[in-house]
Protein backbone atom coordinates (compact mmCIF):
# COMPACT_ATOMS: atom_id res chain seq x y z
CA UNK A 1 0.00 0.00 0.00
CA UNK A 2 1.37 3.61 -1.29
CA UNK A 3 2.75 5.25 -4.18
CA UNK A 4 6.03 5.69 -5.10
CA UNK A 5 7.79 9.41 -5.34
CA UNK A 6 7.27 10.02 -8.90
CA UNK A 7 3.16 9.54 -8.05
CA UNK A 8 3.38 11.90 -5.57
CA UNK A 9 5.23 14.71 -7.62
CA UNK A 10 1.52 14.74 -9.30
CA UNK A 11 -0.61 15.34 -6.24
CA UNK A 12 -0.99 18.23 -4.04
CA UNK A 13 -0.26 16.32 -0.93
CA UNK A 14 2.86 14.32 -1.15
CA UNK A 15 1.14 10.78 -0.46
CA UNK A 16 3.75 8.32 0.55
CA UNK A 17 7.06 8.22 0.81
CA UNK A 18 9.69 5.83 2.67
CA UNK A 19 11.80 7.82 5.26
CA UNK A 20 14.72 6.61 4.36
CA UNK A 21 14.37 8.49 0.84
CA UNK A 22 13.35 11.69 2.73
CA UNK A 23 14.28 11.70 5.95
CA UNK A 24 18.31 11.52 6.31
CA UNK A 25 20.32 14.52 5.29
CA UNK A 26 22.49 14.55 1.74
CA UNK A 27 19.23 12.88 0.07
CA UNK A 28 19.54 13.79 -3.88
CA UNK A 29 18.35 16.80 -5.90
CA UNK A 30 14.40 15.07 -5.71
CA UNK A 31 15.07 15.15 -2.25
CA UNK A 32 15.78 18.63 -1.36
CA UNK A 33 12.97 20.18 -3.83
CA UNK A 34 10.80 18.19 -2.01
CA UNK A 35 11.85 19.35 1.05
CA UNK A 36 11.60 22.84 -0.30
CA UNK A 37 8.45 22.33 -1.50
CA UNK A 38 6.81 21.47 1.56
CA UNK A 39 8.37 24.09 3.62
CA UNK A 40 7.60 26.94 1.17
CA UNK A 41 4.27 25.80 1.02
CA UNK A 42 3.96 25.91 4.84
CA UNK A 43 5.17 28.94 5.10
CA UNK A 44 2.97 30.84 2.30
CA UNK A 45 -0.07 29.08 3.39
CA UNK A 46 0.99 30.61 7.14
CA UNK A 47 1.68 33.89 5.90
CA UNK A 48 -1.96 34.13 4.11
CA UNK A 49 -3.82 32.90 7.23
CA UNK A 50 -2.03 35.29 9.84
CA UNK A 51 -2.57 38.35 7.23
CA UNK A 52 -6.22 37.19 6.00
CA UNK A 53 -7.30 37.04 9.91
CA UNK A 54 -5.79 40.73 10.39
CA UNK A 55 -7.73 42.06 7.65
CA UNK A 56 -11.11 40.59 8.96
CA UNK A 57 -11.03 41.43 12.08
CA UNK A 58 -10.05 44.65 11.89
CA UNK A 59 -11.93 45.67 8.61
CA UNK A 60 -15.39 44.17 9.77
CA UNK A 61 -17.30 45.99 12.64
CA UNK A 62 -17.53 44.16 15.62
CA UNK A 63 -21.16 43.38 15.80
CA UNK A 64 -20.75 41.64 12.50
CA UNK A 65 -17.54 39.82 13.60
CA UNK A 66 -17.64 35.49 13.15
CA UNK A 67 -16.77 33.42 15.81
CA UNK A 68 -13.11 32.57 15.96
CA UNK A 69 -14.29 29.38 17.82
CA UNK A 70 -15.73 27.99 15.00
CA UNK A 71 -13.41 28.60 12.42
CA UNK A 72 -10.95 26.60 14.53
CA UNK A 73 -13.73 24.02 14.05
CA UNK A 74 -13.84 24.07 10.99
CA UNK A 75 -10.60 23.86 10.05
CA UNK A 76 -10.34 20.14 12.08
CA UNK A 77 -13.25 19.09 10.41
CA UNK A 78 -11.93 19.73 6.87
CA UNK A 79 -8.41 18.77 7.85
CA UNK A 80 -10.11 15.36 8.79
CA UNK A 81 -11.74 15.58 5.32
CA UNK A 82 -8.01 16.27 3.71
CA UNK A 83 -7.01 13.04 5.36
CA UNK A 84 -9.71 10.76 4.54
CA UNK A 85 -9.23 12.02 0.88
CA UNK A 86 -5.42 11.20 1.30
CA UNK A 87 -6.02 7.78 2.53
CA UNK A 88 -8.34 7.24 -0.40
CA UNK A 89 -5.77 7.93 -2.69
CA UNK A 90 -3.21 6.00 -0.51
CA UNK A 91 -5.13 3.22 -1.18
CA UNK A 92 -5.77 3.36 -4.78
CA UNK A 93 -9.08 4.50 -4.89
CA UNK A 94 -9.92 1.06 -3.43
CA UNK A 95 -13.05 1.52 -1.72
CA UNK A 96 -12.90 -1.63 0.24
CA UNK A 97 -9.14 -1.75 1.29
CA UNK A 98 -10.18 2.41 2.46
CA UNK A 99 -12.80 1.29 4.69
CA UNK A 100 -10.29 -1.63 5.80
CA UNK A 101 -7.39 0.78 6.85
CA UNK A 102 -9.96 2.52 8.25
CA UNK A 103 -11.22 -0.12 10.26
CA UNK A 104 -8.15 -1.96 11.38
CA UNK A 105 -6.02 1.60 12.66
CA UNK A 106 -8.65 4.30 13.40
CA UNK A 107 -12.27 2.61 14.37
CA UNK A 108 -10.38 -0.80 16.22
CA UNK A 109 -7.42 1.16 17.36
CA UNK A 110 -8.84 2.76 20.63
CA UNK A 111 -5.24 3.45 22.32
CA UNK A 112 -3.72 4.69 19.32
CA UNK A 113 -6.52 7.18 19.13
CA UNK A 114 -5.80 8.25 22.93
CA UNK A 115 -2.12 8.36 22.68
CA UNK A 116 -2.57 10.93 19.64
CA UNK A 117 -5.09 13.01 22.19
CA UNK A 118 -2.15 13.95 24.07
CA UNK A 119 -1.02 16.73 21.87
CA UNK A 120 -4.28 17.59 21.13
CA UNK A 121 -4.89 18.50 25.10
CA UNK A 122 -1.39 19.63 25.17
CA UNK A 123 -2.55 22.55 22.75
CA UNK A 124 -5.21 23.57 23.81
CA UNK A 125 -4.01 23.98 27.82
CA UNK A 126 -1.10 26.21 26.10
CA UNK A 127 -3.85 28.55 24.17
CA UNK A 128 -5.59 28.87 28.13
CA UNK A 129 -1.81 29.40 28.92
CA UNK A 130 -1.79 32.20 26.73
CA UNK A 131 -4.37 34.17 27.88
CA UNK A 132 -3.19 33.90 31.23
CA UNK A 133 0.54 35.31 30.32
CA UNK A 134 -1.32 38.05 28.10
CA UNK A 135 -3.29 39.09 30.98
CA UNK A 136 0.05 39.24 33.36
CA UNK A 137 2.70 40.88 31.21
CA UNK A 138 3.18 43.51 28.68
CA UNK A 139 3.26 42.73 25.28
CA UNK A 140 6.79 43.38 24.32
CA UNK A 141 7.96 41.01 27.07
CA UNK A 142 5.58 37.84 26.37
CA UNK A 143 6.50 38.17 22.53
CA UNK A 144 10.31 37.56 23.73
CA UNK A 145 9.63 35.29 25.85
CA UNK A 146 7.55 33.27 24.04
CA UNK A 147 10.17 32.39 21.08
CA UNK A 148 11.79 30.53 24.12
CA UNK A 149 9.96 27.72 22.89
CA UNK A 150 12.43 27.11 19.88
CA UNK A 151 14.88 25.77 22.90
CA UNK A 152 12.02 23.52 24.62
CA UNK A 153 11.56 22.45 21.32
CA UNK A 154 15.07 21.39 20.78
CA UNK A 155 15.11 19.90 24.15
CA UNK A 156 12.76 17.63 23.27
CA UNK A 157 13.94 16.47 20.62
CA UNK A 158 16.72 15.40 22.36
CA UNK A 159 14.90 13.16 25.10
CA UNK A 160 12.14 12.15 22.76
CA UNK A 161 13.81 11.42 19.28
CA UNK A 162 17.45 11.11 20.44
CA UNK A 163 18.96 14.04 18.45
CA UNK A 164 22.42 15.47 19.04
CA UNK A 165 22.98 18.57 17.87
CA UNK A 166 26.15 20.32 17.13
CA UNK A 167 27.48 23.87 18.70
CA UNK A 168 27.42 25.42 15.16
CA UNK A 169 23.55 24.40 14.95
CA UNK A 170 22.75 25.17 19.00
CA UNK A 171 24.60 28.83 17.47
CA UNK A 172 21.69 29.10 15.02
CA UNK A 173 18.88 28.18 17.12
CA UNK A 174 20.06 30.88 19.87
CA UNK A 175 19.98 33.26 16.69
CA UNK A 176 16.71 32.43 15.80
CA UNK A 177 15.39 33.08 19.28
CA UNK A 178 17.05 36.51 18.93
CA UNK A 179 15.75 37.55 15.73
CA UNK A 180 12.54 36.45 15.20
CA UNK A 181 12.53 38.28 19.71
CA UNK A 182 13.90 41.58 17.58
CA UNK A 183 11.20 40.87 14.61
CA UNK A 184 7.84 40.81 17.15
CA UNK A 185 9.51 43.49 19.20
CA UNK A 186 9.48 46.06 16.19
CA UNK A 187 5.31 47.05 16.36
CA UNK A 188 5.52 46.71 20.18
CA UNK A 189 4.02 49.89 21.66
CA UNK A 190 7.45 52.02 23.26
CA UNK A 191 5.11 53.85 25.66
CA UNK A 192 4.36 52.49 29.04
CA UNK A 193 1.26 50.61 30.01
CA UNK A 194 0.00 50.08 32.92
CA UNK A 195 0.41 46.01 34.00
CA UNK A 196 -2.09 44.16 35.68
CA UNK A 197 -1.84 40.94 38.01
CA UNK A 198 1.02 39.14 38.63
CA UNK A 199 4.74 39.44 36.94
CA UNK A 200 5.17 36.09 39.08
CA UNK A 201 1.83 34.44 36.74
CA UNK A 202 2.46 35.67 33.70
CA UNK A 203 6.30 34.59 33.09
CA UNK A 204 5.31 31.14 34.93
CA UNK A 205 2.48 31.29 32.73
CA UNK A 206 5.27 31.78 29.37
CA UNK A 207 7.36 29.22 30.43
CA UNK A 208 4.91 26.62 30.79
CA UNK A 209 3.42 27.66 27.20
CA UNK A 210 6.78 27.10 25.59
CA UNK A 211 7.12 23.99 27.54
CA UNK A 212 3.68 22.84 26.41
CA UNK A 213 4.53 23.49 22.97
CA UNK A 214 7.41 21.86 22.56
CA UNK A 215 6.47 19.14 24.20
CA UNK A 216 2.99 18.31 22.21
CA UNK A 217 5.13 19.34 18.26
CA UNK A 218 7.80 16.61 19.06
CA UNK A 219 5.22 14.48 20.44
CA UNK A 220 3.04 15.09 17.40
CA UNK A 221 6.69 14.33 15.24
CA UNK A 222 7.54 10.94 17.14
CA UNK A 223 4.16 9.62 16.65
CA UNK A 224 4.14 10.15 12.89
CA UNK A 225 8.16 8.73 12.52
CA UNK A 226 8.00 5.93 14.67
CA UNK A 227 4.13 5.35 15.29
CA UNK A 228 3.98 1.61 14.14
CA UNK A 229 2.35 0.41 11.02
CA UNK A 230 -0.32 2.90 11.39
CA UNK A 231 -0.26 4.91 7.94
CA UNK A 232 0.67 8.47 7.84
CA UNK A 233 -2.96 9.76 7.24
CA UNK A 234 -4.88 7.97 9.61
CA UNK A 235 -2.28 9.53 12.17
CA UNK A 236 -3.84 12.85 10.98
CA UNK A 237 -6.89 11.73 11.36
CA UNK A 238 -6.62 10.50 14.89
CA UNK A 239 -4.86 14.11 15.89
CA UNK A 240 -7.41 15.92 13.95
CA UNK A 241 -10.37 14.15 15.27
CA UNK A 242 -9.16 14.96 18.60
CA UNK A 243 -8.83 18.11 17.68
CA UNK A 244 -12.86 18.77 16.30
CA UNK A 245 -13.62 17.85 20.10
CA UNK A 246 -10.94 20.16 21.47
CA UNK A 247 -12.72 22.72 19.13
CA UNK A 248 -16.21 22.13 19.83
CA UNK A 249 -15.36 22.17 23.90
CA UNK A 250 -14.13 25.94 23.09
CA UNK A 251 -17.01 26.77 20.90
CA UNK A 252 -19.24 25.76 24.00
CA UNK A 253 -17.20 27.67 26.81
CA UNK A 254 -15.97 30.55 24.70
CA UNK A 255 -18.86 32.07 22.44
CA UNK A 256 -22.13 29.32 23.23
CA UNK A 257 -24.17 32.54 23.33
CA UNK A 258 -23.35 34.46 20.87
CA UNK A 259 -23.69 31.04 18.43
CA UNK A 260 -26.96 30.14 19.97
CA UNK A 261 -28.45 33.81 19.37
CA UNK A 262 -26.62 34.82 15.45
CA UNK A 263 -26.04 30.91 13.95
CA UNK A 264 -23.11 29.26 13.80
CA UNK A 265 -22.37 30.64 10.13
CA UNK A 266 -22.83 34.39 11.28
CA UNK A 267 -20.42 36.69 9.66
CA UNK A 268 -18.83 33.94 6.98
CA UNK A 269 -18.00 34.90 3.60
CA UNK A 270 -15.14 34.69 1.13
CA UNK A 271 -12.57 35.39 3.32
CA UNK A 272 -13.36 33.56 6.17
CA UNK A 273 -14.00 30.91 4.00
CA UNK A 274 -10.29 31.37 2.73
CA UNK A 275 -8.87 31.58 6.54
CA UNK A 276 -10.75 27.87 6.99
CA UNK A 277 -8.83 26.93 3.88
CA UNK A 278 -5.45 28.57 5.19
CA UNK A 279 -5.70 27.00 8.52
CA UNK A 280 -6.45 23.67 7.21
CA UNK A 281 -4.30 22.73 4.73
CA UNK A 282 -1.59 25.23 6.64
CA UNK A 283 -2.24 22.39 9.27
CA UNK A 284 -1.54 19.87 7.04
CA UNK A 285 1.69 20.48 5.43
CA UNK A 286 2.38 21.15 9.29
CA UNK A 287 2.48 17.16 10.14
CA UNK A 288 4.29 16.74 6.38
CA UNK A 289 6.99 19.08 7.41
CA UNK A 290 7.10 16.39 10.67
CA UNK A 291 7.07 13.58 9.43
CA UNK A 292 9.69 14.20 6.32
CA UNK A 293 11.61 16.87 8.29
CA UNK A 294 11.35 18.26 11.98
CA UNK A 295 9.90 20.24 14.25
CA UNK A 296 13.06 22.96 14.05
CA UNK A 297 12.51 23.33 10.44
CA UNK A 298 9.29 24.12 11.43
CA UNK A 299 10.40 26.68 13.79
CA UNK A 300 13.07 27.90 11.18
CA UNK A 301 10.00 28.30 8.60
CA UNK A 302 7.38 29.90 11.18
CA UNK A 303 10.33 32.94 12.16
CA UNK A 304 10.23 33.48 7.95
CA UNK A 305 6.48 33.91 8.03
CA UNK A 306 6.58 36.08 10.88
CA UNK A 307 8.96 38.17 8.46
CA UNK A 308 6.47 37.76 5.50
CA UNK A 309 4.23 38.67 7.64
CA UNK A 310 5.39 42.17 8.87
CA UNK A 311 6.31 42.98 5.40
CA UNK A 312 3.08 42.05 3.82
CA UNK A 313 1.20 43.78 6.40
CA UNK A 314 3.27 47.18 6.10
CA UNK A 315 2.12 47.33 2.30
CA UNK A 316 -1.58 46.54 3.13
CA UNK A 317 -2.25 48.07 6.81
CA UNK A 318 -1.76 51.37 8.27
CA UNK A 319 -0.62 50.60 11.60
CA UNK A 320 2.65 48.66 11.05
CA UNK A 321 6.49 50.36 10.92
CA UNK A 322 9.32 48.79 9.94
CA UNK A 323 12.09 49.81 11.94
CA UNK A 324 15.53 48.91 13.45
CA UNK A 325 14.34 46.12 14.99
CA UNK A 326 12.70 44.20 12.10
CA UNK A 327 15.85 44.87 9.61
CA UNK A 328 18.21 43.44 11.97
CA UNK A 329 16.02 40.47 13.68
CA UNK A 330 15.49 39.68 9.65
CA UNK A 331 19.48 39.51 9.19
CA UNK A 332 19.79 37.56 12.38
CA UNK A 333 16.90 34.90 11.40
CA UNK A 334 18.19 34.74 7.57
CA UNK A 335 21.82 34.01 8.84
CA UNK A 336 20.76 31.67 11.62
CA UNK A 337 18.95 29.30 9.09
CA UNK A 338 21.98 29.53 6.94
CA UNK A 339 23.89 28.66 9.02
CA UNK A 340 21.46 25.77 10.73
CA UNK A 341 21.37 24.04 6.93
CA UNK A 342 25.39 25.06 6.96
CA UNK A 343 26.46 21.61 8.64
CA UNK A 344 25.52 17.99 8.30
CA UNK A 345 22.80 16.91 11.21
Amino acid sequence: MGLDKDDAKESLLPVKISDGDIIKEGGGRHDMLFKAYVIITMTWLWTGYTITVRYTRTTVPKDELYAASTVVLMAEAVKCCISLIMLYKENHFRTKEFFSSIRQHYLNAPKELLKMSVPSVAYAFQNNLDFVALSNLDAGLYQVTTQLKVFTTAIFMMLFLGRRFSATRWAAISLLFCGVAAVQLNNVNDTSVERRGSYFVGITAVLATCVTAGFAGVYFEMMLKGGGNTPFWIRNLQMYSCGIVSASIGCLFSEADAIAKRGFFYGYNAKVCAIVAFLSFGGTYISLVMKYLDNLHKSFASAVSIILVVITSYLIFDDVFIGAYFVVGTAIVVFSVMLYNSVPE
